[in-house]
């Protein structure tokens, strides 16, 4: 009989410890948009709980994009960008978004990030269309489409979230998780990669739209996070055995 609760325990701790690491991770499978439109691919970015959808269009090169993360307060704002030139915030042609206030219209323009300090809203270097945001559960998405160059396989993309100062986006803070907002994104094998190559996601590995699972090391979270909880797990276990035995 004793056998026979431990063997239960065991399966059932099993199911619920895989059932959190993997169903947890559905954030961009289970989002819809009220515009109705659909994206060939979709990751849980690593870091300040954000997704992207989007879809690359090789023969004219356009890359369209969906941006959902939470600002900071219900007023603060939310961006996506492309760096052309680096792999941070500063130089990145941004898209930002944010509402004027709790209760008002969502904002939503190009801005050209020149320094920290010099943040100019105003025409970028890409051609960006069909710019537009939506609001759903505190969440706030960003909607556009970017003209790219031909030949273009991958491009430095960079995501962000502040407040808004005196009616205008002011400075994110510089945590760890801000710091780490920025990923290199392969334009045609649908994947993304960090800064030193490899590739990243939400807490416990990037999950695309095909529902596959990769454990990687994210910017807080990953491998480690998954030893962690199976030595707790037996830890656990350990600790019920000798209580039933």
């Amino acid at each position: 009989m004793v056998s026979q609760n431990l063997s239960i325990i065991t399966t059932l701790s099993f199911i619920s410890l895989f059932s959190s690491l993997t169903f947890s991770q559905t954030t961009c499978n289970s989002l819809t948009f009220s515009n109705k439109t659909t994206y060939n691919n979709c990751i849980d970015l690593f870091a300040l709980n954000a997704t992207l959808h989007w879809t690359y269009n090789p023969t004219n090169p356009t890359l369209s994009i969906a941006f959902t993360a939470r600002p900071p307060t219900p007023d603060g704002w939310v961006a996506w960008a492309l760096n052309p030139t680096g792999s941070g915030m500063v130089g990145a042609q941004s898209v930002i978004a944010y509402k004027s206030n709790s209760n008002g219209p969502i904002s939503v323009s190009t801005y050209d990030v020149k320094s920290y300090h010099d943040i100019t809203m105003g025409p970028i270097s890409y051609n960006v269309t069909g710019l537009s945001a939506e609001v759903s559960n505190g969440k706030i998405t960003v909607f556009a489409t970017w003209g790219l160059r031909h030949g273009v396989s991958e491009v430095n993309h960079v995501w962000q979230v502040g407040p808004v100062v005196g009616g205008k986006p002011g400075k994110h803070e510089f945590k760890e998780d801000n710091l780490g907002a920025k990923m290199k994104l392969q334009l045609r094998n649908g994947s993304g990669s960090g800064p030193n190559g490899a590739p990243v996601g939400s807490p416990a590995g990037s999950k695309s739209k095909n529902g596959a699972l990769n454990l990687t090391h994210g910017s807080n979270n990953g491998v480690g996070d998954v030893v962690i909880e199976f030595w707790k797990f037996w830890l656990v276990l350990g600790a019920l055995s000798v209580y039933l035995l």
